[in-house]
Parts: structure tokens; C-alpha cells; sequence
């Protein structure tokens, strides 16, 4: 079919001069100019010449038209052959996919982790007043710090990552895991393991994550903490413990092996055999205590054990000499309830310290069987005394009626634990609201179970912990 001849708007048919002219008349679009001018022009007059035709408007249009056509059934055939190949890679294409939305959401959230070098020496810092420190660095870094702009353009749901001065910060705390200084006949995994959860795991059979509630709690507790793990490592599984949702004022001892008993059950009849690849502990409060209390009756999964993360936890008792308003009350319920528990966490159980429980549980096996020990505090929290909560002789230790036992409690618990598998995270919370519950330290207590932000920090820039 014959393209139709349009009339020449001149009248006057090109030829010799007048083919230099019209063709130096062609120029680039601004933005594309480039050196080859020339060629570009030699090469469409060449084209229309090869023709037979004559230099012409009507000319120039054809073979623009022609161009044009030509590069989009080019482009539709691309189109199709990717769409097929879409249908045999997608799982490929999603991971790729994924992957890049872990990057950046890593790199977002790593504004808001400071991380430092821990002296090996777990049971005395070298800094008895870490606490202030992480409080003043923290509001300056809200202050100064800027967001980091994404690479690419995407869409991201914002109300995952609040404004900057609304960010809790977290201060990571390990012992030579922040460059190359470990041995390197037993490197940590989190130097050489990839950063993304995605990542293939090392290992075979499923993980199993057993959370832990706390005083007066339910597993309900601890459902934002599940679901945020779910989200990222859909593989695994989850059992939030309700044997002790009615006996959290007994004895610890009883508790632990309550919880001892129902994840043995569980094991059983979910992932029994070699389907048990990894068993990890979360827990909020004196979770933390019964999680250690029901360690020494699951010696048949020593092997597997593999993180320990316990939020505000009071591993080494409470402090009494501290007359606070959180104390008294703790005083009045103790007495009034008859709480055995809190009898216990204040060392009142024995006129020996070394007689009372928090004394002998220090004694048992427990930190020591896991690869990652994870200790989450916060200044600012009166019900996990930030000292007890990370395990160490600190700037409270003058609040302790029993120094001394208190003293050998830290030190039996790290008595056989390697350093470099030890993490201490220290969390400053944006709390704007100054009410009963700011004032005694309960807020930042119950921010544990209620801020998302700060599980999705610790979940997404620490992923060896749960892989």
C-alpha cells in the first residue's frame, strides 16, 4: 500500500542547494544535543536519497513514521517477551523485590541506632553512668539528625516510620562487634551473615520463638511482637505461652516449670524430631526470670537454643533502698497481696541473700546455651531497674540492701557466657506526656509491649537474631 503524497507547503520541489538547506535545517531537541550533529544529518539525507525519492517534508515525515513504527513494535515485542518471563521468574523477581525494600527500610531505620564498642568485662562497665549519657546523646540526635532519602522513587506507608523526633533511639552495645577485632577463628554472625531478613538461613528445620509475658500479663502481651516477626519471617513459629496467665504472683521456680512443661508439649506437636531447628526466647518483665527458670528443665533442647531477647527484665532483683514512689507501692502490694513473686524479685524471701532465689537462680545454667543474649532497658523505666535489666554492678548498686550478693549475682550469671555474644540495647523512648504513669516509670515499662517502631528497629536492622 502506497503512502499518499501530501502537496509540498511550498511549492517548490528540493533538489541540489536547497536538499543542504532543508537537512541543516534539522536539529536536535534541547537536552540532546551531541557532537554527531552532522552525522545525523548525513544519514537521514543518505536514507531518503537511497529511495529514489527527492529531499521533501512529505519525505522526512515517511521516514520519521516509519522510525517510529518500527521501535514500537520493537518495544511490544520486549513487552511480551518480559511478560513471559514474568510467569517462570516471579518468585526470582519478588525476592529481588523484597530485598531492596529491606535495604531501605534498614537504612532508615539505622539513623536512629547509635551503635558502641562494650568492654568484655560484662559484669562492671566501664561507664557507671551510661544511662544520663544515652539520655542527653539521644535528644541531641533528634535534634540533628536528618532522615535518609530513599535512591530510588517508591511508595512506602509512612505511618511505619515516624518522624525523627518522634523515633525512640536505641544504643547497641556489643564487644568487638563493630569492626574486625574478634578472633577470627570464631567470628560472630552477625559480621559475615547478610543484613536483609530474607536472607537464606544456615541451618535446617523451622524456628521456634517462645514469648513470655510478664507480671499479671496475658499472651496477648506479647501479639505486636509476634506479628512483626511473622511479617518478616513468615517460615517460622510461635508459641505465646499461657501457662502462667493466673500464677504470676507464685513462685518462680513452679513458673518456670510450667513453662518448661508447655513448650516440651508444644515441641512435641509441632516440630518434633530433627523438624526443630532453633528455639528462641523473647520475654517482657519477669518473663525474663521465668524464661531462666524453666531453662534448666529443657535440657533436651540445649542444642538448639539460640537467642534470648528479654525486655526490661529484673535479672538481678529489685533495688529497695530506693524510695521512690514505685517502690513504696511495690512494698504496699507485696505486703498486702502477699506476692510471693515480688517477695522473691526483692530478695525478701531469705534473711540470707545467698538463701533467696534471685541468689540461686544466678547459679543454674542458662545465658551460656544460647548464641545471642539480648538485653533491652530503658533509663527511664522504674519496673525493670535499668542496672538489673542489663545485668551489671553499675551506678545503682548503692540502692541494693545486699552489695555483696548482688555483686556475685551478676558475676555468676556471666560466669560462663562469651562476650561477643552478649547485646545490650538501650532505649530512649519519645514519651511527650508527663502523667502517674511517667512519673513512677511505668510508661516507658508498658512501651516495650506497645511501640511498634522500636520492634520493627530491633527486627529489621538485627536480623542474625532471628533468622
Amino acid at each position: 500500500m502506497s503512502v499518499p503524497q501530501l502537496p509540498n507547503p511550498s511549492g517548490v520541489r528540493a533538489s541540489g542547494s536547497t536538499a543542504g538547506i532543508g537537512i541543516g535545517s534539522l536539529k536536535p531537541a534541547a537536552g540532546f544535543e551531541c557532537s554527531g550533529e552532522k552525522i545525523l544529518q548525513d544519514a537521514i539525507l543518505e536514507r531518503i536519497q537511497r529511495t529514489g525519492a527527492s529531499f521533501t517534508p512529505e519525505a522526512v515525515a515517511r521516514l520519521l513514521a516509519y522510525d517510529l513504527n518500527s521501535v514500537s513494535c520493537q518495544i511490544l515485542e520486549l513487552w511480551q517477551q518480559l511478560l513471559n518471563m514474568l510467569s517462570f521468574g516471579y518468585r526470582e523477581i519478588a525476592s529481588m523485590l523484597r530485598t531492596q525494600w529491606e535495604e531501605r527500610i534498614i537504612d532508615q531505620w539505622s539513623v536512629s541506632i547509635v551503635r558502641e564498642k562494650m568492654s568484655p568485662n560484662l559484669a562492671e562497665p566501664e561507664n557507671k553512668a551510661i544511662g544520663e549519657a544515652h539520655n542527653a546523646a539521644s535528644e541531641n540526635l533528634r535534634r540533628t539528625v536528618k532522615p535518609r532519602v530513599p535512591e530510588l522513587a517508591s511508595i512506602e506507608d509512612t505511618s511505619l516510620l515516624p518522624p525523627i523526633e518522634q523515633r525512640p533511639v536505641l544504643f547497641d552495645q556489643r564487644c568487638g562487634g563493630l569492626g574486625t577485632d574478634l578472633t577470627a577463628s570464631a567470628p560472630h554472625p552477625s559480621l559475615w551473615e547478610p543484613r536483609v531478613p530474607s536472607a537464606p538461613k544456615q541451618y535446617r528445620g523451622v524456628h521456634l520463638f517462645v514469648l513470655c509475658h510478664g507480671f499479671q500479663g496475658n499472651s496477648f502481651d506479647m501479639r505486636l511482637m509476634k506479628n512483626n516477626i511473622a511479617l518478616l519471617y513468615p517460615d517460622a513459629i510461635f508459641l505465646c505461652s499461657q501457662s502462667n496467665e493466673d500464677n504470676t504472683e507464685g513462685d518462680f521456680e513452679e513458673m518456670g516449670i510450667r513453662l518448661a512443661q508447655e513448650v516440651a508439649n508444644f515441641i512435641c506437636d509441632w516440630c518434633p524430631g530433627s523438624a526443630l531447628g532453633r528455639l528462641s526466647f523473647i520475654a517482657h518483665s519477669i518473663g525474663g526470670l521465668i524464661v531462666r527458670s524453666a531453662i534448666p528443665h529443657l535440657q533436651d533442647f540445649k542444642d538448639k537454643m539460640f537467642t534470648i531477647l528479654t525486655f526490661s527484665s529484673p535479672h538481678a532483683g529489685y533495688f529497695m533502698k530506693n524510695i521512690s514512689l514505685f517502690h513504696l507501692g511495690l512494698k504496699v502490694l507485696q505486703s498486702w497481696r502477699g506476692s510471693q513473686c515480688l517477695t522473691q524479685l526483692s530478695m525478701a524471701d531469705a534473711e540470707d541473700p545467698r538463701q533467696t532465689m534471685i541468689y540461686k537462680l544466678s547459679q543454674t545454667p542458662g545465658f551460656e546455651y544460647f548464641q545471642n543474649v539480648v538485653l533491652v532497658s530503658c533509663p527511664s523505666d522504674s519496673y525493670g531497674p535499668f542496672d538489673s535489666a542489663r545485668v551489671q554492678i553499675g551506678s545503682m548498686l548503692g540502692m541494693h540492701t545486699a552489695q555483696e550478693a548482688y555483686a556475685e549475682i551478676v558475676q555468676n550469671l556471666w560466669k560462663n557466657v562469651k562476650p561477643e555474644r552478649v547485646f545490650r540495647f538501650d532505649v530512649n523512648f519519645h514519651i511527650p506526656e508527663n502523667n502517674l504513669d511517667t512519673f513512677i516509670g511505668r510508661a516507658a515499662h508498658i512501651q516495650f509491649l506497645e511501640c511498634q517502631p522500636v520492634m520493627r528497629m530491633i527486627i529489621h536492622n538485627f536480623s542474625f537474631l532471628f533468622r
